[in-house]
């Protein structure tokens, strides 16, 4: 069953202009290439939208912008279609945001992957039911059948990456959210090169 476009945590939002171009602009590069690919996008029957890109600032540990909730339909965003994370209350599982758009409801899932290391700049995540297929298949790392955007999966990714460089294993597939993949890195170019590789290995295996 598809579970998607429902916030499943508190929000504390507060409308706003449109947030920083220059961020906007660097994640709408990457993300005009997967909606082509239709790893982001919508669903036909439904029109729910999947897929959602965040990208840090730097020197923060929290702040970051998102591609806004239900926008996946779009081929190409404005910077109205964007929200900025200001602040993650993960004891109360609470996210606080503003910008013209209301933050994808993965926003605190791409709010633990920062939290792991502040070498995390950029999170990807994508749908792809072959690839995801796939990822369990071959025994990639995997969260459990957890609802996404709850406090399980948020503890989780925590789990999975106890024990583990992050950025040398930077992808996980989400049992409990069908057809959902989770890419992360360094920057925004090193998070896409490492889902064209995934892509890679699919194609050849």
């Amino acid at each position: 069953m598809i579970d998607e476009g429902v916030v499943k945590y508190s929000l504390e939002f507060i409308p706003s202009e449109s947030v920083e171009v220059e961020y906007m602009t660097q994640i709408e590069q990457v993300r005009a290439d997967l909606f082509a690919l239709g790893l982001i996008g919508a669903y036909e029957e439904s029109g729910i939208g999947y897929g959602n890109i965040s990208q840090k600032f730097d020197g923060s540990d929290f702040e970051f912008v998102i591609t806004g909730t239900q926008t996946g339909d779009l081929a190409h965003l404005e910077s109205k279609h964007y929200s900025k994370i200001t602040g993650i209350d993960f004891t109360n599982f609470t996210t606080y945001a503003t910008g013209a758009t209301k933050p994808s409801s993965e926003a605190i899932t791409h709010a633990t992957i920062y939290k792991i290391s502040p070498k995390i700049k950029a999170v990807i995540h994508i749908h792809n039911e072959k690839l995801w297929r796939y990822m369990l298949a071959n025994e990639y790392l995997s969260t459990n059948d957890v609802p996404y955007g709850s406090p399980e999966m948020v503890e989780d990714i925590e789990n999975i990456y106890q024990d583990i460089n992050a950025l040398q294993n930077p992808l996980f597939v989400m049992l409990g959210h069908f057809e959902g993949i989770v890419i992360f890195g360094e920057s925004l170019q090193s998070a896409k090169e490492g889902l064209y590789r995934l892509l890679g290995q699919y194609l050849s295996g």
